[in-house]
């Protein structure tokens, strides 16, 4: 393992601090670098991961990642100076032994992903280090945020869809050669609506293979942080960047053709199904967007792929990510996005968030007890369990979208702030009043047993609509509605759930509020968040 020295013999100039999720070889602070003379800093601050009780899987994640990164920064004839995860040692103590060390005239920092980390890069680093701190772009993002910034101040709303037609056009992604969309239409969603049945084959997830750094790793979070949630039992996560790389052409030969038919369906028993898992490996920089994303388009120009999967699977990376990433730092531009709150709800998280165990007067909730399981175990699931299942109960609980907001930033091996606020705060739950998302994102136990087979094992009654038996997603979807009647019913997005709101009784509609009631007051608040 390569440490600080103790005293560099012939000073270095500048130098690159490399953050954890930034672990591209694209790295635009790195490529400012000469090898020969500057040097690499990279520190694993104890401080900063107990920051929040990040899941153990995302902990081994990033830390082992960041040592595979140490060694492939090493081949390839950088000088690296690397503080492993230490008590003592914090972002400012190693940038602050490091300057002293190499004698560091300069920092180079590519722009954080996050807002945090970019005020501290400007205001605290200058002030402490007393040397120059320079920003250069960031390389992990199509998207240019100081230009999403210019071009979308002081709207009120935002549609994905136009940002994604945009991106299609500007990296000729998908086009003919008369810049038209290939296949006559810019999005096949509607194609990617299929529920799964029991006869199709289901590919097992890659399997990568663990190295000494990995096991090295795994010791090291189990000693510093022993009580965070999880496991490091089921690990599936390359850390390298090789083995990120074979991951990806897994998904491309094994379940990117089939990943749009199914792209919505939840089984029970099924983590991964036919999703690509690439998320946590795009987020901290182990594979390249434009690469996965033009790797993508050949399979369909070579036939290995339909269109429907290919199109459905670029909307999400150069669409959907894109503009959460612009959104994100549209958004803290204006206001801290983590405190908005449309619909006024306080609610805290229930405690069955931290247990899996969605029980209620002796009747298990199969559907969030399986998704939250899922998540305590391994870090992950699917967006669509994310949205439909966790996120959807949330919202009609009326939980305080702020804490809904830091269990996904917590639990989730992908997460960070620019992608889970807009996500959570912006679609999951409305808070920020539409614009992110055109209307809230709720269903009943209707679409739930259309999507998946988990009502088939729930000890609650998907068709009741009302009463202890009933499942609580059906009284709490139309109760949603009643309560927020005067913030929703002039969205035409949801026009029809008022037309039939209007065909139910008083009497229904009193019975609905009831056992709504007596649900919500029996949830258990959680320990966890003030």
């Amino acid at each position: 393992m390569l440490h600080a020295p103790e005293r560099s013999k012939s000073p270095k100039r500048r130098a690159a601090w490399i953050l954890g999720d930034q672990l591209s070889l694209r790295n635009s602070a790195l490529l400012a670098l000469q090898p020969s003379s500057d040097i690499v800093i990279m520190i694993e601050s104890l401080e900063h991961a107990r920051q929040l009780q990040h899941h153990k899987a995302k902990l081994y994640l990033c830390f082992s990642a960041m040592r595979h990164f140490r060694e492939e920064l090493c081949a390839h004839g950088y000088t690296v100076c690397y503080y492993p995860l230490d008590a003592s040692k914090n972002f400012l103590e190693g940038l602050r032994a490091a300057v002293t060390t190499y004698q560091i005239e300069e920092l180079l920092v590519m722009e954080p992903n996050e807002i945090a980390t970019v005020r501290f890069a400007q205001e605290v680093l200058p002030e402490h280090l007393g040397i120059a701190v320079r920003l250069t772009p960031s390389t992990m993002f199509l998207t240019d945020r100081a230009e999403f910034i210019r071009t979308y101040a002081g709207k009120s709303h935002l549609v994905m869809e136009h940002y994604y037609r945009k991106m299609r056009k500007q990296f000729k992604v998908l086009l003919t050669e008369d810049g038209q969309p290939v296949g006559g239409q810019w999005n096949f969603d509607r194609d990617n609506r299929h529920p799964l049945r029991s006869k199709v084959r289901i590919p097992k997830p890659y399997q990568p293979k663990q190295d000494e750094l990995d096991r090295e790793v795994i010791r090291m979070v189990e000693k510093f942080f022993p009580h965070h949630i999880g496991s490091l039992e089921a690990l599936a996560l390359p850390t390298a960047r090789l083995e990120a790389e074979k991951c990806f052409e897994d998904f491309l030969q094994h379940r990117l053709a089939e990943f749009g038919r199914y792209e919505d369906a939840m089984l029970q028993d099924e983590l991964v199904l036919f999703h690509s898992q690439l998320s946590p490996l795009l987020n901290i920089g182990l594979l390249d967007v434009m690469t996965v994303v033009r790797r993508v388009e050949q399979a369909y120009v070579a036939g290995r792929a339909p269109l429907n999967s290919v199109e459905g699977f670029i909307r999400q990376i150069i669409g959907w990510r894109e503009f959460m990433y612009g959104c994100y730092w549209l958004k803290m531009s204006q206001t801290d996005y983590h405190a908005e709150n449309y619909f006024g709800h306080t609610r805290p998280l229930p405690e069955f968030f931290w247990t899996g165990e969605a029980v209620f007067a002796g009747r298990r909730m199969n559907c969030l007890s399986k998704a939250i399981g899922k998540v305590i175990r391994y870090g992950y699931t699917h967006h669509i369990e994310r949205l439909m299942i966790i996120g959807n109960f949330a919202l009609l609980a009326g939980v305080l979208p702020s804490q809904i907001n830091q269990w996904f930033w917590e639990f989730y091996i992908d997460a960070y702030d620019w992608v889970v606020s807009p996500n959570v705060i912006g679609m999951s739950q409305f808070a920020d009043g539409g614009f992110v998302a055109t209307k809230p994102y709720c269903a009943s136990a209707n679409y739930i047993d259309k999507m998946s087979d988990y009502c088939k094992s729930c000890d609650f009654n998907k068709s009741a609509k009302v009463g202890e038996s009933a499942c609580p997603f059906n009284y709490l979807y139309w109760n949603f509605f009643i309560r927020h009647e005067a913030m929703l019913r002039r969205n035409l997005r949801v026009s029809m759930v008022y037309r039939a709101l209007d065909k139910k009784s008083d009497a229904e509609k009193s019975d609905i509020q009831q056992s709504a009631a007596a649900f919500l007051n029996a949830l258990v608040p959680n320990r966890y968040y003030a």
